[in-house]
């Protein structure tokens, strides 16, 4: 894989820019909820990053998976998620945290999928200090692919106790569903320039 050319920063860079634009069209054409007002626009785009963010920690447990099989390109695509992922996640727990204490009035310590959006931050956070402690590289990418697996385990597992599922889409109304794609677009594109970078900027190093 070739190392980015100025040509094609500037191109990512104008990704993530526009991007961030579609992202924040998403959120103020949102209309305001019955129930949660505005603050319907906050919750859904905590929810388009985390589809996002579960997506990059996805994708880095199949490069592992490609590393381990022999497939030498895929370090520096693992090792740009797992960069990528560990500050998202970060960002949508406090998101997650200021929901629950906006619309709730308070944090839910005994909602499941709270627990697991602690145990991947801290799984996340063991393999980045494994990445920087030690010379690794396969251990680390099996350790993606456990992340991964755990983290869908957990999802498929784990109850909603405070929630519906897909309460966007179990709603039928497509000016939140609509919203609703637009942020994971915005976010999800602005994600995968990064990650090009990060990528690309490894194999220049």
């Amino acid at each position: 894989m070739r190392p980015v050319s100025s040509r094609t920063k500037t191109a990512l860079m104008f990704g993530i820019v526009l991007a961030a634009i579609v992202a924040t069209i998403a959120i103020l054409v949102t209309p305001p909820d019955e129930k949660l007002g505005t603050m319907v626009r906050f919750v859904m785009f905590h929810g388009a990053a985390t589809w996002v963010n579960m997506a990059t920690f996805t994708l880095a447990g199949v490069f592992g998976i490609a590393y381990l099989l022999g497939h030498k390109g895929a370090q520096s695509w693992g090792e740009s998620m797992r960069w990528v992922s560990l500050p998202l996640w970060t960002i949508n727990s406090i998101l997650g945290l200021l929901s629950m204490q906006m619309i709730w009035g308070g944090i839910l310590w005994t909602e499941p999928r709270l627990g697991m959006t602690f145990g991947v931050l801290g799984g996340a956070m063991v393999i980045f200090a494994a990445q920087m402690l030690f010379n690794a590289p396969k251990v680390t990418a099996a350790l993606d692919v456990l992340l991964a697996g755990t983290l869908w385990t957990l999802i498929l597992v784990l109850p909603n106790l405070f929630h519906p599922d897909s309460p966007i889409f179990q709603s039928g109304n497509w000016a939140y569903i609509g919203g609703f794609l637009g942020m994971v677009a915005g976010v999800g594109i602005a994600t995968a320039c990064i990650v090009t970078l990060v990528a690309r900027r490894a194999v220049a190093e």
